[in-house]
């Protein structure tokens, strides 16, 4: 019989788990199930080191990182879908497995392989923001309330059986770094008990609803792209859910083609410009957007440096004055 805690001949044995994830979003909640001696954790899996920067050094995962230094066991696995991995995974014996922030599909035959199947974190309110980027989607939204729903995987993404939620209110400004942070927190903070109870079967699972479903995928550059066509709310909020990826651009044509804003806020007061205008008022450079107007606070030209907006509004005086708008 598997469970959580067994009990054989007045022994006391915990359960045998293994951990799938790789971001960040991830870390608390493995270093409390780490930390629970109703579980012993046989192996992390996670996607193996990558090369960052100009430099190439490789860089572990978050998940890599922890789970060196917590001394367990860390199997890098670039295609969990490959049959060799999939049996490697099978004969480190586990007897069940919890998932967060792993970013890979997970094949049928390891879904299967465990007996109460493969517990996921998720970052939003199913049926809500399923997918690659939920953090930033539910930004993007402007969603009042967000959370981290606990399921059993299925075949689909992100549509299994709902077995916890988790509520939170977002901060007005937070940033999708911020709110990561912050969801991850909090879904470390229930994650022991609902994966002990479910493990030993006195847990039930409910179907997701299909009310309110949506579809989330991974982030591109192109999502960043502020256009004269964007309204000044919606670009503050893209500001916001895409930190630190893909961060928010535009183009002008005839002096820049992608012009990286670094930082933007918004302008209070009589500030309205055409829409797709560039202006420089008072040392600031202000862009006119619909139904509204931001402050360009800091700028980075593509392959430049970072500046403010009336510094970079200075040195492109004669550009400015003849293409100052920016692309449809």
């Amino acid at each position: 019989m598997h469970g959580s805690v067994r009990r054989c001949e007045g022994i006391v044995t915990s359960s045998r788990l293994i951990l799938f994830g790789s971001g960040g979003f991830a870390v608390p909640s493995f270093r409390a199930i780490a930390g629970d001696p109703r579980f012993s954790i046989l192996a992390v899996v996670t996607a193996p080191p990558r090369a960052a920067g100009r430099s190439g050094a490789l860089l572990p995962t978050p998940v890599d990182s922890w789970a060196t230094a917590a001394g367990l066991r860390v199997d890098h696995v670039a295609k969990v879908r490959d049959a060799a991995e999939i049996a490697r995974i099978q004969a480190i014996g586990a007897e069940g497995a919890l998932l967060a922030d792993f970013g890979q599909i997970i094949p049928g035959a390891l879904l299967g392989h465990y007996p109460r199947g493969i517990v996921n974190l998720h970052p939003s309110l199913l049926p809500r923001h399923r997918g690659a980027s939920p953090i930033p989607a539910t930004i993007l939204a402007g969603e009042r309330e967000t959370g981290v729903t606990t399921i059993v995987m299925d075949q689909g993404v992100d549509t299994g059986p709902i077995i916890a939620v988790q509520h939170l209110r977002p901060r007005p400004e937070v940033t999708a770094a911020e709110l990561e942070v912050e969801l991850a927190e909090l879904a470390a903070v229930g994650i022991s008990d609902t994966l002990a109870t479910w493990l030993r079967g006195s847990e039930a699972a409910a179907p997701q609803g299909v009310d309110g479903a949506t579809q989330t995928t991974r982030l591109t550059r192109a999502d960043g792209r502020v256009s004269a066509r964007t309204s000044a709310e919606v670009a503050l909020r893209m500001w916001r859910a895409y930190q630190p990826w893909p961060g928010v651009w535009v183009e002008i044509p005839g002096v820049v083609d992608r012009l990286i804003l670094s930082s933007i806020s918004a302008v209070e007061g009589d500030a309205s410009l055409t829409a797709g205008a560039l202006e420089l008022r008072d040392d600031a450079l202000l862009l006119g957007l619909t139904r509204g107007t931001v402050r360009l606070d800091r700028v980075t030209p593509a392959g430049g440096k970072s500046m403010t907006g009336g510094e970079f509004a200075r040195g492109r005086q004669g550009e400015l004055a003849a293409h100052g708008r920016i692309a449809e």
